[in-house]
């Protein structure tokens, strides 16, 4: 087998439309721990797929009729360089779009880049040398490149399987290296937090909170895998006192795997609701693997106290110390007489009994109990109640997570990292304590299976109790939401968008100086419905 005479050109060609074409691709994967099977489910895929199929029976067109030509030789080889051209240029206009998530060129994502690219060419390579061998016109060879957009996905699919089974080896050496730095630090507390919402909130408070009193590392923003908590370990040493660490949960055996790395003294359940619903099949899959975070051998839990009945029911038989925080008077942490308004809370902080005056800038009783679970912990590594007090104080909202924002006249209420039901109702009785005209931005919820069109009918239901204009963002996706608004008797505007970027461009038409707008939920570009 072998190369024509200036196939080595093409062959160029083929790993520049390569390297433009695995990006979306990437994009796709990395927004779920990079399984390949997340090709299947994204529409923005489909629709470049689409436009690859038009591009190749145009371009095939023209090379058919040039086959009739005197010099279809050089109109053939002109056809296939501008039909790579033009793929190229699509596929580089495909990620011009500012993405609100763009593709992070972490070194695993160049690695599988380069190694697909180079994987897909050499694929067309050989398949060029075989038609040059069983060929007898060589001009059909061209063939071969107009193909190789259609068989993409299946090169994607062989060479990311591949490069995966090395990424999975090499992360696997990571995590024995990260659950090793933590076993040699014998004095280090070693913290997990997790549930379906407030993990990162929760986190944040209470690294503010103990950094009163102790030297604390917590995992950043939101690195809740094996491998983001690999990198924030990278930075300890025996001057902390305490590791804080997110854990992040979408399927079945997640937990159990941070667990195994991290082997946490404390463990914090936050709460449990349908969040991912979609890829843990069943609400009892979803209390199994959260629960799993209780497994702390010599340490405590700090447990949400509405998960009452199913802790007590998991760690049955079981020597484990809880401490219920919550607003229910049996709880060891609770508080009371919270008060919520447009400058912070205050409420009555109670341990064990003993009443303390608490305030803080955050708004919500979402955010109180936020703050007893953090305080559940202090607590129970010995901070004292006026370092916890003062952490309370000090706590900063988290971006994203109920951010209140002036927006020249409008007070803005960023909820746009809240993507499950509890918070989303959390939100809406945040919303009601604000004066002034209210409106609610939001695509709805996701990830949520069969129960999403049910939960989504029942947001529409709850945002009619407190909402005077109502845009939502995905004519399909939000289908629910009208119906539930409108069951619910709303006397509101309703407006609805393709996108959020459609919906930002029409605030002046619709927002007024005095209004609130809360943003609820943002979702990532792959459920873009301009797609």
């Amino acid at each position: 087998m072998a190369l024509a005479r200036g196939d080595w050109f093409f062959v160029v060609m083929v790993f520049v439309t390569s390297f433009f074409m695995t990006r979306p691709y990437l994009y796709a994967i990395q927004q779920d721990n990079y399984r390949i099977t997340e090709i299947f489910k994204n529409r923005r895929l489909k629709l470049v797929y689409a436009f690859d199929v038009c591009a190749v029976a145009i371009f095939v067109g023209a090379w058919t009729g040039f086959y009739f030509v005197q010099a279809r030789a050089f109109f053939g080889f002109l056809t296939a360089l501008f039909f790579f051209v033009a793929e190229i240029a699509m596929y580089f206009m495909e990620d011009l779009p500012t993405r609100k998530k763009p593709l992070k060129y972490t070194k695993r994502a160049v690695r599988c880049l380069v190694f697909v690219s180079l994987f897909g060419t050499a694929c067309a390579t050989a398949a060029l040398a075989v038609a040059n061998v069983h060929l007898a016109d060589s001009y059909l060879r061209y063939l071969v490149f107009f193909a190789y957009p259609l068989v993409f996905p299946l090169a994607f699919i062989m060479g990311g399987n591949l490069i995966n089974v090395f990424e999975k080896a090499n992360n696997k050496g990571y995590e024995l290296r990260t659950a090793r730095i933590l076993k040699s630090m014998p004095n280090l507390q070693k913290i997990a937090i997790t549930g379906s919402f407030g993990k990162t909130s929760v986190k944040n408070f209470l690294t503010t909170i103990l950094k009163q009193k102790l030297n604390v590392l917590a995992t950043p923003k939101s690195f809740n895998t094996p491998m983001g908590i690999s990198l924030a370990v990278k930075e300890l040493d025996e001057t902390y006192d305490c590791f804080v660490a997110e854990f992040g949960a979408r399927r079945v055996g997640d937990i159990k795997r941070l667990m195994r790395i991290v082997k946490p003294d404390i463990a914090v359940l936050t709460g449990i609701n349908e969040q991912h619903l979609e890829t843990f099949r069943s609400k009892k899959n979803i209390i199994n693997e959260k629960c799993k975070i209780l497994d702390v051998s010599n340490g405590f839990c700090v447990v949400n106290d509405e998960l009452r009945g199913v802790v007590t029911e998991k760690l049955s038989g079981k020597d484990a110390k809880v401490i219920y925080v919550g607003f229910d008077e049996s709880s060891f942490i609770r508080a009371e007489n919270i008060a919520v308004s447009e400058q912070g809370s205050t409420f009555d902080l109670i341990v064990d009994g003993e009443r303390f005056f608490a305030k803080t800038r955050l708004i919500g009783e979402h955010n109180v109990k936020n703050l007893l679970l953090a305080t559940g912990v202090a607590y129970g590594l010995g901070v004292e109640i006026p370092y916890i007090l003062q952490g309370i104080e000090c706590a900063e909202p988290v971006p994203h997570r109920m951010e209140l924002i002036n927006g020249n006249g409008i007070t803005i209420i960023d909820d746009s990292f809240n993507g499950n039901p509890t918070g989303a109702n959390c939100a809406l009785n945040t919303l009601k304590l604000f004066d002034g005209r209210k409106v609610v931005l939001t695509p709805g919820l996701v990830e949520l299976g069969k129960e999403e069109t049910r939960i989504n009918f029942d947001l529409g239901v709850s945002i009619s109790k407190v909402a005077d204009l109502v845009m939502l963002v995905g004519v399909k996706r939000t289908d629910s939401i009208k119906r539930g608004l409108l069951a619910a008797g709303f006397g509101g505007e309703i407006h609805i968008y393709k996108s959020l970027s459609s919906a930002e461009s029409d605030f002046e038409n619709r927002l007024k100086v005095g209004d609130i707008l809360l943003i609820l939920n943002d979702l990532p570009d792959i459920y873009d419905e301009r797609l």
